[in-house]
């Protein structure tokens, strides 16, 4: 195995397969082609032009920086590509963040301990809780009085 990692952004179908390959939801590639562009760095690890891996930082590439995407194939895992990716992802930040900046990310279940080797640590000491919302299209924003 040959696997190569090389500084772009994958296409809309290479984003979704990796998406799907880890259980993750998949997107209209028009979303994608809008979204992913706008990230401030990406990385993809490639075996033989095949997509197994990406990594990308998205922020507003001063005062936070949110590490997104970090996605391997399950049969690529435990083979040190999400090392390698996270690796570029962590160059990248040492180079562009000032002091103080916020670097953030959301850990799947049980990766936890992947990500604390590059001195992230758990909101639950004392940060608060981290939150997520998936956004429905159907859903409508509501007054801060609730009506």
């Amino acid at each position: 195995m040959q696997v190569e990692i090389v500084e772009k952004l994958p296409s809309s179908d290479e984003y979704n397969q990796l998406r799907a390959a880890v259980g993750w939801g998949v997107y209209e590639p028009t979303v994608i082609e809008k979204a992913l562009p706008r990230s401030l760095y990406c990385v993809c690890a490639y075996d033989h032009a095949v997509i197994v891996g990406m990594a990308r930082i998205i922020g507003d590439g001063g005062l936070v920086y949110y590490v997104q995407d970090v996605i391997v194939k399950p049969e690529y895992q435990g083979l040190g590509i999400g090392t390698a990716l996270m690796d570029r992802v962590m160059a990248y930040i040492r180079t562009h963040a000032s002091h103080n900046s916020i670097i953030g990310l959301m850990s799947a279940r049980g990766k936890e301990r992947f990500y604390e080797r590059y001195g992230f640590v758990a909101r639950d000491r004392g940060l608060g809780s981290g939150m997520t919302m998936f956004w429905k299209t159907d859903q409508q924003t509501e007054s801060v009085s609730g009506r």
